[in-house]
């Protein structure tokens, strides 16, 4: 009986995109420090679509009117809250802390000679 080995198909730079986009799926928990608590807050396409085109130019008109405790109602994974338009930019500034690591870290899977096989499962190269 002889055994056959398998070689693993390489990996590609469209397999390394789909990966990099699941984890931006994946969404972040944010603590608003009050009786609020921690939401977390999905960050789906769909999700960030209506972040872009609904609750920051919300939030924008009242910081612009000088109105920054005007509340905004939205809905996160956790349910439904209402944050101040000056509170919006530190939601926006704590998913910008989140995302940038991943995509350090995408970049630089990218520009290695030849992507690990590992790259989806070994959270080391995700890490940074």
């Amino acid at each position: 009986m002889s055994i056959i080995k398998i070689k693993p198909l390489p990996v590609t730079p469209e397999m390394l995109t789909d990966e990099v986009n699941r984890r931006l799926s994946l969404g972040f928990d944010f603590d608003f420090g009050d009786e609020r608590g921690v939401h977390h807050f999905g960050t789906t396409p769909g999700d960030m679509t209506r972040w872009m085109q609904e609750v920051t130019p919300l939030a924008q008109a009242a910081m612009n009117i000088g109105e920054p405790d005007r509340l905004v109602g939205i809905k996160t994974n956790t349910g439904l809250v209402e944050v101040k338009a000056s509170e919006w930019w530190l939601v926006l500034d704590a998913a910008a802390a989140w995302r940038q690591p991943l995509y350090a870290a995408y970049f630089a899977l990218k520009a290695a000679s030849e992507i690990p096989a590992d790259y989806a499962v070994n959270e080391s190269y995700w890490k940074f």
